[in-house]
């Protein structure tokens, strides 16, 4: 009988193991180390691909099976941060109920957790990621997708991963939450859609990364620039303009470095209508003593400035031994990832609403 199925990773073939263990989060010294504990002492002279014939071709057991699958996963990952706001007067008990109605609606493999903090509701959804376009044994990975939101005056704040999986989620809630109230929600992003200037594009970061409460810019290291090509074909009658042809163009750029917003390449990219769509700054406590933090902010469709989010790379502590910073960053705590998850936030609600009450309706009169 012809087998339909096709074969099972949980069944992992010697070529699975194999592909599976030339990956990178694989080193060495683990496949040395699986190899001892199976009794098999080699030479840690021998290569890696020599090491993992030997391991593709013994006999696995499940625990074997999920012992690489672990190694094969990323619990450090750092997903971007996406924030949209609704017009509802809500109550916590209200978000709860929203977020419950969920859990007991959906089926499948994914599992609901309800979260109830002082002063906001977490939907916490464990799920299984698939992705065929990797080797069989890192097709499946186990998620966790966090949504919070907290209810305040006649608003309600959604923060979730800047995901396909997490803004599947908050649109579930969103429509759970509007049943509930029995009335549809009015939902405010922070979108450049409808600001065409480039100059205000760039504005809108210039502004964000001088606006964070408590901290002040330190560097720039980082920056993608983003330039609409409108009509590469031309319009014009004359001869000039027809033989002014586009043999080659560039759509967006990246620079790195330090000040980078002051260095001469970008300030000649700007000069021709290039606008900020992504950023990387560092900003220093203000205090004394005070740690440095790198941050993160793009929108993530930079053509029509859409999809804003945004990251907390990492924590600069300050050494009073050597009056400095360290040069090693480290992954914020929890705490700090929401502690500037909310001033990103407030930042870039800032920026946008001065950048609209600037730009909207004065348009025309910039073009």
């Amino acid at each position: 009988m012809q087998n339909k199925s096709g074969p099972s990773i949980y069944i992992p073939s010697d070529k699975n193991i194999f592909d599976a263990l030339q990956h990178k989060k694989i080193g060495h010294s683990e496949v040395i180390r699986f190899l001892r504990d199976r009794g098999i002492i080699v030479s840690q002279g021998l290569d890696k691909g020599d090491l993992s014939k030997i391991i593709a071709g013994l006999t696995f057991d499940f625990n074997d099976y999920i012992h690489i699958t672990k190694l094969l996963e990323n619990p450090n990952r750092k997903e971007k941060t996406t924030r949209t706001t609704v017009k509802a007067t809500s109550s916590n008990e209200q978000l709860a109920e929203a977020c419950q109605k969920i859990s007991k609606s959906e089926a499948g493999d994914e599992s609901y957790k309800v979260v109830k903090k002082e002063n906001s509701t977490i939907l916490v959804v464990t799920y299984t990621d698939v992705d065929f376009t990797k080797t069989e044994l890192r097709q499946r990975t186990l998620k966790k997708c966090e949504v919070e939101l907290h209810a305040e005056g006649d608003e309600v704040t959604v923060r979730m991963p800047a995901t396909k999986k997490g803004k599947e989620i908050s649109e579930r809630i969103k429509s759970s939450l509007a049943s509930i109230i029995g009335e549809e929600l009015e939902e405010e992003v922070i979108s450049l859609e409808s600001i065409t200037h480039a100059e205000a594009r760039s504005l809108f970061f210039d502004e964000l990364i001088k606006s964070i409460p408590g901290y002040e810019l330190e560097d720039v290291s980082s920056v993608d620039v983003y330039h609409e090509i409108d009509n590469l074909d031309g319009n014009g009658d004359d001869e000039e303009d027809s033989s002014a042809s586009f043999a080659g163009f560039i759509r967006k750029a990246a620079l790195a470095g330090g000040s980078v917003l002051e260095s001469t390449e970008f300030n000649q990219l700007h000069s021709r209508e290039f606008f900020i769509s992504k950023i990387i700054w560092t900003v220093v406590d203000t205090l004394p003593g005070g740690d440095k933090v790198e941050l993160e902010a793009q929108f993530g469709t930079p053509s029509s400035c859409t999809d804003f989010k945004y990251l907390v790379r990492g924590v600069y502590n300050y050494n009073e031994r050597t009056q400095d910073h360290n040069a090693t960053k480290r992954t914020p705590s929890r705490v700090e990832t929401d502690t500037f998850n909310k001033k990103l936030e407030k930042a870039a609600k800032n920026s946008f609403d001065k950048i609209m009450n600037t730009y909207v309706g004065a348009e025309d009169e910039i073009d």
